[in-house]
Formats: C-alpha cells, structure tokens, sequence
C-alpha cells in the first residue's frame, strides 16, 4: 500500500490544505440482496427438520411435561437443540470455506485473488447462518410448547381453598416407593436450610418426617411451621406434604395440606403461589441428584422419622 500526502490549494484561497491519498480501497459488504431467496430456502430447510424433530418426539414431550417441566422449559430445549445446529453448522462451513479457497489457490483458479478469512464478512455470515437458524426454530418450539400441555391452561395452579383456612390439593408430581424416603429426606433438609435465620422467600420451624400404615399401605409425609415472606404480612401456616400410596403399584402421589395460623386470607393465597413454584423446583431438583446424594437423604429422612402416627395439625403448632 502506497500513501501519498499532498498540499493543495483550492481556487480562490490562500491556505495550503493537505490531502492524504492512499492505494488501500474501503471495505463494502455488497450482493446481500442476492442473498434473500438462499436465506429463505434455507430457513424453510431448518423450519421443516425442527418441525420433523417435534412431531418425532412426542412421546418425549409428554415425559418432560409428567417429571414437571413447563412447556417454555421444553420450548427452550429445542432452542438449544437449534444453538448447537447453528455453531457446528457455522464452525463445518467456515472449515469448509477455508478449505476450498486453499485448494482454489493451489490450483491456481484464482488468478491472483487473495482470501481475507479474518474479514468483517466472515463474520457476518457466520451471524446470519445462526439467525436464519435460531428464527426458523421460533415456531417449532411454540407447537412443542403447546403439545407439552394440550389445554388453554399453560401454566399450573393449584385449586382455591374449600375450607376457608384449609387448603388441601394434590401436587402434579409422583415418586417411586424406592425414593419416597430418600425426597422426605431431601425437602427435610431443604425446609431446615431456612429455619435459623429469618432470610430469603419464607422460614421453616419443627420441621420433621413422619410415618403411619394406612388402608393401601406406609404413608409418609413432611410436616412443618411456616412462615411466608413478605414477613410484615404476619403469613404463618402448618404445612403437610404427605405422600400417599397410588393405585398403581409401587407409585406414590404427593398430596399437599395447609392450614393457615395467621395473616389476611388475600395475602396468604396469594403469596402460597410463589411457595408452590419453589417446592415445584426443588421436586425437579431432586431427580437430578446422584445415587450418592439420594442415600444422604433417605439417611437423613430415617433419622427424622418419629416413632410415633401423624399428629394433628393443632398438636403441631402446640394449640
């Protein structure tokens, strides 16, 4: 590259400006309107294979939607799935594109051009093969979202309370006979966490396991005083998550009780909804857990477990 500086001066002036000429040409991104209609067969391409992948896996989407993921969680998945389509696709194109312009000039075909694979270019066509990819998946992860839960409902909620201070509903998770233990256990120790200070989304006292024989067999459950955040509220309750034996063999639903000590009735609904969202993660949690960890827990729950049938409510709370 050559650079030339010059002092000129314009008609009809008497300064002397300098000017400085170069031999190097400016960058222009150019032909991107040629660009349109590939884009769009390559959208439709990736559209058609991720609708493909959804309808293929239905059956999957029902088991993530029956372990408790939310259908933007599954929607997400196949936002990932496309994310890893995008960068190997990315990475295999540009080892490609070097590859060809190596052989191009070994064999001399480029008569002179020389390939800039560090350039702004590279890296704009690397930008818009991940955004067509990353677009075309928008709608296939909607109709996986929709599959997941077949209803108008979208999200769970638990039922309003029938008895005023009493609210009794089933929990949309079910555990094996194997790891009832080991999760009263695991949400015993999760409860303790948040009953020595008076920090985070609620404070747990006299947390404890229980156990009672009843018509189909051993029932378990995890009782406990609670105390919701916003504290200024005054929202304290007796919380039961009892785990009852299904008709299905070896199955266990969980069931949960609540009966409110004190606060306004709005406050405590209201505010149960944000409790039940955290317990509905830390069910997710625990089937992520290593054999290790489950055996700490179910130790724990063993532990825990009182001698004694599942006393009252009343005879919790010391009323």
């Amino acid at each position: 590259a050559i650079t030339l500086f010059a002092g000129l001066r314009d008609p009809g002036e008497a300064a002397i400006k300098v000017f400085s000429y170069t031999s190097v040409g400016m960058t222009a991104v150019e032909g991107l309107g040629a660009l349109i209609i590939p884009m769009f067969i390559a959208a439709l391409i990736v559209l058609n294979a991720m609708m493909g992948a959804v309808y293929e896996r239905f059956r999957e989407i029902g088991i993530y939607s029956s372990v408790g993921l939310a259908p933007l969680h599954i929607a997400l998945l196949f936002v990932a799935e496309a994310c890893v389509y995008a960068v190997i696709g990315v990475t295999l194109g540009y080892l490609l594109g070097q590859g060809l312009g190596k052989i191009l000039i070994w064999l001399d075909l480029l008569e002179g051009m020389n390939l800039n694979y560090s350039s702004m270019s590279a890296i704009v066509s690397s930008v818009l093969v991940m955004a067509v990819v990353l677009l075309s998946t928008i709608y296939p992860a909607k109709v996986a979202a929709r599959s997941a839960v077949p209803d108008t409902v979208r999200r769970w909620s638990p039922p309003p309370p029938e008895e005023g201070d009493r609210w009794n509903f089933d929990f949309p998770f079910m555990v094996s006979e194997a790891e009832v233990m080991g999760i009263c256990g695991f949400l015993a120790n999760f409860f303790n966490a948040y009953s020595e200070e008076s920090i985070g989304d609620f404070f747990a006292e006299k947390v404890r396991v229980v156990e009672e024989v009843g018509g189909m067999g051993k029932e378990y459950g995890v009782q406990l005083l609670l105390w919701l955040a916003p504290f200024d509220m005054g929202v304290s309750q007796f919380l039961q998550l009892e785990f009852l034996p299904a008709d299905t063999t070896g199955v266990y639903t969980v069931q949960v009780y609540i009966q409110r000590i004190s606060g306004q009735d709005t406050f405590w609904q209201r505010i149960n909804h944000r409790f039940f969202n955290r317990l509905r993660k830390e069910f997710l949690i625990w089937h992520t857990l290593k054999d290790e960890a489950r055996v700490y827990h179910r130790e724990t729950a063993e532990r825990l477990l009182a001698d004694f049938q599942v006393e009252s409510p009343a005879a919790v709370t010391g009323s």
